[in-house]
Parts: C-alpha cells; sequence; structure tokens
C-alpha cells in the first residue's frame, strides 16, 4: 500500500497529469497485490486514495492548474483546507499495514493475464 501511495503522489508531481499517477500504479502492482492475495479492489482503492485526490494539491498538475484557473485562488491558497485530501493517502497507508477493511482474494480467484501480444509493466518485472 505504501509503494502504491508513494509512487502515484510522485507520479502527480513528476509526470503533471492526474491520470498516469492512476494507470501506471494500477498496471505496475496488479501482479504484487495478486501474489500477496489481495483484491483488486484494494489496489484500485490504494490508487484512488493517493493518486487523484492529491493531484488538484500540486500546482503544475493538469488538475490543480485547472482548479486554480477556475477558482482563481492558488493551489497554496486552499492546499491547508484540503483535509481529506491530505489525510487520505495517510489512512490508506496506515489501514493497509494493519489490515482494517483490505479485501483479499478469494481462493482459486487469479486476474487474467495479458493478451498475446500485449506487454503491459507488469508482465515486464
Amino acid at each position: 500500500m505504501l509503494a502504491v501511495n508513494g509512487s502515484a503522489v510522485a507520479l502527480n508531481v513528476v509526470a503533471g497529469d492526474q491520470y498516469v499517477a492512476d494507470v501506471l500504479p494500477s498496471r505496475m502492482f496488479t501482479r504484487e497485490f495478486e501474489r500477496r492475495g489481495l483484491a483488486p479492489e484494494a489496489l484500485s482503492r490504494a490508487v484512488e486514495d493517493s493518486g487523484t485526490v492529491t493531484s488538484v494539491l500540486v500546482p503544475w498538475n493538469t488538475c490543480g492548474a485547472y482548479i486554480s484557473g477556475v477558482l482563481g485562488v492558488p493551489t497554496a491558497s486552499y492546499f491547508p483546507y484540503c483535509f481529506f485530501n491530505l489525510v487520505s493517502p495517510v489512512l490508506d497507508v496506515l489501514y493497509g499495514f494493519i489490515g482494517f477493511k483490505v479485501p483479499s482474494l478469494e481462493r482459486g480467484t487469479q486476474i487474467p493475464e495479458a493478451e498475446p501480444g500485449q506487454e503491459t509493466i507488469a508482465t515486464l518485472l
């Protein structure tokens, strides 16, 4: 959970686009979550709790620039009031470490493999 949250937040800062911060960690950690017996819903929640909600906090991110432009308020001005956006990734990591409300895979369930000829980041790892 920490790796997913960390990479999603870092990609928001580096890549400057929310979609990259959502899709890349989802693809990158799919097999690891399966290997650890965690349901895809856990990965989806981790990505949403970090990549989606923190995108508006980065001024040069497309979401931060759009929100700032529409509201006419600099990102730094509304940053301290974004309690949910700041606390959500922290709680996700905390819940992940203690295992609270983290869905597991049912026995015998496997995530489908990529189609032949399609390489994903998960298959390259």
